[in-house]
């Protein structure tokens, strides 16, 4: 899809009922929904960005990230730019600003919201997370945080509308087969994958 026409669809994925959380469990394994249905206490809280923009070519795409190695659950993962929610965020949305800033270089002042996705929990982790989505017209050359991103991945927004999953046993821990996405040539799963799937049914609605 061309940016011009992505811009043009927004009013309608800003009015659509979201998918909610029954389309995010088609990518995770069997374990993951056992632990989604136990109580989530006192969780921690985090702020991610699905930020679209203009391809070299015109087309719709949107970043990922691959995080740096570090001590914790998601190091070397691929994710959506963002991370915690600080007492000094006013709001879940100037957070994902904060570290879309911090990590990509990306202005707030160049970023758009559209509409938060359903908030998803992240049971090795204990984050609540909350995903936007968001557009920016603007031409922005990139300065990464090298402390907390690795590689920026850029996926056109037609990449992830055509994609079958795909499933693998060697990501999660005791062997259990889990639901992936190949995007870009990275393997992408986990809570990614669960709000790509919902991301991914919020667009083809758009456009059907």
């Amino acid at each position: 899809m061309q940016f011009h026409s992505f811009l043009e669809f927004v009013p309608k994925i800003q009015e659509l009922r979201l998918p909610g959380l029954s389309e995010q469990l088609t990518m995770a394994p069997a374990i993951r929904k056992q632990l989604l249905e136990k109580s989530i206490i006192n969780p921690k809280k985090a702020a991610v960005i699905c930020l679209f923009y203009e391809g070299i070519h015109g087309e719709t795409c949107f970043y990922l990230i691959r995080r740096s190695s570090y001590p914790g659950v998601h190091s070397n993962q691929v994710g959506f730019p963002g991370g915690q929610i600080d007492p000094s965020d006013q709001t879940p949305w100037e957070a994902a600003k904060r570290e879309l800033w911090e990590e990509l270089g990306i202005s707030p002042q160049q970023v758009t919201q559209i509409r938060k996705i359903t908030p998803l929990y992240i049971p090795p982790s204990h984050f609540w997370v909350n995903c936007f989505l968001a557009y920016s017209t603007a031409q922005t050359e990139l300065n990464l945080d090298q402390n907390e991103v690795k590689e920026v991945i850029s996926v056109s927004l037609a990449e992830l509308i055509n994609i079958k999953k795909s499933f693998t046993g060697q990501l999660e821990s005791n062997g259990v087969e889990t639901p992936i996405y190949l995007l870009s040539d990275n393997t992408v799963w986990g809570a990614t994958a669960m709000m790509l799937a919902e991301i991914k049914s919020i667009i083809s609605q758009t456009l059907s």
